[in-house]
């Protein structure tokens, strides 16, 4: 197997992507939070903290000493593994955050940002950065940040990576709350943006494929794996089973189809045996020859 360099495609492509998903988070961070001091958690919380507990004090800064300090805690704690696949994220996102808060500052749009409804800037804004945040992941990158914190709590106290999330990103928003640098609706619509956060995440980052796995039982089995492997060209599996009621031992079909092959192969059963039985479940994540980047 041909060893995988830094200058491979599938590398090049995985940082062009990692890069986007920064730069859309980035801009999220410095045209909207920031301006409007949305402490919602993140190290882009406690750089919106410092700010205004010291006058002046760069978010882009601190999120840049913030990150370095935790990835070398990570390359102590977690190893270089870890260290190389988070650096390149760790720097790019207070890098891009100043890039866009310079830009912002050229275009001189506070005060248009300043009179914009909250809630539509927490729906805009946390879209964005669930966009960006889960493009990041989907390609194997991290922004650094608090996700360091997360794997250590995980691998030395067994914590999952939503628990550990909730109550790093609560300590920040609560923080923010207590130092009185947000008041108690900023609070509420900080819980808001990260829950909304985190289920673009997840859609991002998971449905991003939109498959379905098929299990079928037919007594007409091999026509329908014709359609499958001649029309579709996917793999299939038949896999024995026994029903229960009858005690007989039936050939199982399962294939892994994305949506618009699903509804064809859907009239084709029907068709082909209308009374088959088969069932469909969302494949979360799927990955290998045919569905990698497909």
């Amino acid at each position: 197997m041909e060893k995988e360099t830094f200058l491979s495609k599938k590398k090049l492509i995985e940082y062009f992507y990692i890069t986007v998903g920064v730069a859309i988070t980035s801009f999220a961070f410095s045209f909207f939070l920031n301006p409007l001091d949305l402490v919602i958690g993140g190290v882009s919380g406690v750089g919106i903290l410092l700010k205004n507990i010291i006058s002046g004090f760069d978010p882009a800064f601190t999120i840049f000493i913030v990150n370095i300090i935790l990835l070398f805690l990570g390359l102590f704690l977690l190893g270089k593994d870890f260290f190389i696949k988070t650096a390149y994220g760790s720097i790019a996102f207070p890098f891009f955050i100043y890039i866009f808060s310079k830009l912002y500052e050229i275009l001189k749009i506070d005060d248009d940002i300043q009179n914009l409804d909250m809630v539509l800037i927490v729906l805009f804004a946390s879209i964005l950065s669930g966009v960006g945040l889960g493009i990041v992941l989907k390609y194997g990158g991290t922004t650094g940040g608090t996700e360091v914190l997360q794997k250590i709590f995980h691998k030395f106290f067994h914590l999952s990576f939503s628990t550990s999330l909730y109550i790093l990103d609560g300590l920040v928003i609560v923080a923010g709350l207590l130092t009185k640098v947000t008041n108690f609706q900023i609070f509420l619509y900080a819980i808001i943006f990260t829950s909304l956060c985190g289920q673009v995440i997840d859609a991002v980052v998971y449905s991003g494929f939109n498959r379905r796995a098929v299990y079928i039982i037919s007594k007409k089995n091999e026509e329908i794996k014709k359609y499958i492997l001649q029309d579709f060209e996917r793999g299939l599996t038949s896999i024995k089973v026994i029903g229960e009621y009858t005690k007989n031992e039936q050939e199982m079909l399962l294939c892994v189809l994305n949506s618009n092959e699903f509804n064809k192969l859907k009239t084709i059963i029907n068709e082909v045996d209308a009374s088959a039985f088969y069932f469909v479940v969302r494949a979360s994540e799927v990955g290998g020859e045919g569905f990698t980047y497909d």
